[in-house]
């Protein structure tokens, strides 16, 4: 399959790409485009102020590498602050790079419309905020019910984010190419800015425990 640089150039515009013609949407912001490949859905705000929605529809075989682990490996961030607000911020200083990291994650998704439909996870089932949880299907049992406990941010009296520990009950609906081997959950936070926000804070330890019949 062609690579990411392939598809959308070095420059992100395409301009000699086989798919120019079948874009769904054209983003002011590039890294926002970005971001939207690693999640796998988006609900964008057109100029007109009505919401466009698109959700995942296959991608290329190229494997995914994270922009992030690529800054912490050329000494640009440190691991223990590795948090995607960090990633944004880096960026937002230094556009100008990234043309140069971008393209190293070589995995590139393609989307559909999906007309307002929600989001929804490697079953074709609706995920739920704080409740439907992505792993690596190789290993994890898919669709099964399990009890997570781990630290997840919540706006405090002021609106600040802060990390509380949580016990609780999640669906293992979903999955993803950045979601490799046993030690990797992605926890589903819902849509809207501050669901956003509150994603990319997520990045502490905790424990997964599946619930299976007995036979």
């Amino acid at each position: 399959h062609p690579t990411r640089a392939a598809l959308e150039g070095w420059d992100g515009l395409g301009k000699n790409s086989p798919l120019r013609g079948k874009e769904l949407v054209w983003l002011r912001d590039r890294l926002e485009a970005f971001l939207i490949h690693v999640q796998g859905s988006a609900r964008i705000r057109m100029p007109d102020g009505t919401l466009m929605s698109v959700g995942y529809a296959g991608k290329t075989s190229h494997p995914y590498t994270s922009i992030g682990r690529q800054l912490v490996n050329d000494g640009k961030m440190e691991l223990e602050g590795l948090t995607l607000p960090a990633v944004i911020d880096y960026f937002r200083t230094s556009p100008a790079e990234l043309s140069q990291y971008l393209p190293r994650n070589k995995s590139f998704v393609f989307f559909r419309e999906t007309r307002g439909a929600p989001a929804t996870g490697s079953l074709g089932l609706p995920v739920m905020a704080e409740r439907s949880i992505a792993t690596d299907k190789s290993i994890m049992p898919p669709g099964a019910l399990a009890l997570i406990q781990t630290s997840i941010p919540y706006p405090n009296a002021v609106g600040d984010l802060e990390s509380r520990l949580v016990s609780r009950y999640v669906l293992d609906q979903d999955t993803g190419s950045a979601i490799k081997g046993p030690g990797r959950v992605d926890i589903f936070m819902g849509t809207g800015k501050l669901a956003g926000n509150r994603a990319g804070l997520i990045n502490d330890t905790g424990e997964l425990y599946y619930l299976l019949l007995k036979n």
